[in-house]
């Protein structure tokens, strides 16, 4: 009988062995970190002009974004006037890749934009950063290709670590009725002409109406840890960039053509990826299983979006 209760728990040492085994090998996932320094060093820098009042000309960006302002509209934060020189700080996001680079998604409160582009307009005196006069705008021009009438200005608001977007100005500025300032209509064949009532980000979009009902996105893997990596979606025909946060994403289009794309580091640096076009099912599910890409060869898949 001791025999047989030894033989017993032998069988059973083993097997618990075995099956403990199993279950680390299926929990061992590759792990990665945030790509924060990939996309630092490849997204557009910010550019500073400096405003000295001697030019009646525009300020135009790298990527042909126009400026028109003067120390006339700029105060302190305590209301106090400004004097020249005045720096002016611009960023402009109108790639796909960019906007991921910059995780500027064009989502607002949730729901896809359709968008013409991003800026990031701020102004400084030495080390203090400047904010519009009430009642005062500046004036821009962004450039685009097939212009729409419903275009329209969001204003980028800070939710913690993400920027969202909000269709007025008073969401994101404390002046009263600021938001009845702002305007924006096609200019030429080429731009959109702006007047823009707040500093800091703006996104030239309007919601997208889709003729399809929404569903659920979800990432996982059976290899990958997912918790660092960026994942995006980018909608071709619309003209959108949605940032997958968690491992989900809501009110995505059924039967949308998605580009999808993931990237991350692992510790010693080197690069991952994930890419596939797919067109959105009900509860659509990616199944991700990252590869090794070089910097390059991403940079090039990104400017492909």
């Amino acid at each position: 009988m001791k025999n047989k209760i030894n033989l017993l728990l032998l069988v059973f040492s083993v097997a618990f062995m075995f099956f403990s085994s199993c279950s680390k090998q299926r929990i061992e996932m590759n792990e990665y970190e945030s790509p924060n320094d990939f996309m630092y060093n490849n997204r557009p820098e910010e550019q500073i002009f400096i405003l000295n009042g001697d030019s009646g000309g525009p300020i135009i960006g790298n990527q042909n974004t126009h400026l028109w302002m003067d120390s006339s509209i700029f105060m302190y934060s305590n209301g106090n006037d400004v004097s020249y020189p005045i720096i002016i700080k611009l960023i402009e996001v109108y790639k796909p890749k960019d906007m991921e680079l910059y995780a500027m998604p064009t989502v607002a409160q949730g729901n896809l934009l359709v968008t013409a582009g991003e800026i990031r307009v701020r102004a400084f005196k030495d080390n203090d950063e400047l904010v519009l006069k009430h009642g005062k705008v500046y004036a821009a021009k962004t450039p685009a290709v097939n212009l729409v009438p419903q275009m329209s200005i969001f204003y980028g608001k800070e939710m913690g670590d993400i920027i969202d977007w909000m269709d007025n100005a008073s969401d994101v500025s404390s002046s009263p009725g600021v938001d009845a300032l702002e305007f924006i209509q096609p200019d030429s064949a080429e731009y959109y002409s702006l007047l823009v009532p707040v500093m800091g980000w703006i996104n030239c979009d309007y919601f997208y109406d889709s003729p399809n009902p929404l569903t659920t996105i979800t990432f996982e893997s059976d290899d990958d840890d997912l918790t660092n990596v960026m994942k995006f979606l980018y909608f071709p025909d619309i003209k959108s960039v949605m940032q997958i946060y968690e491992n989900s994403g809501v009110n995505v289009p059924i039967g949308s053509t998605v580009k999808v794309l993931c990237f991350a580091q692992n510790s010693s640096g080197s690069m991952f990826h994930y890419y596939e076009q797919i067109t959105v099912a009900a509860n659509q599910t990616v199944n991700v299983t990252m590869s090794e890409i070089s910097e390059t060869d991403l940079l090039t898949l990104m400017d492909g979006l």
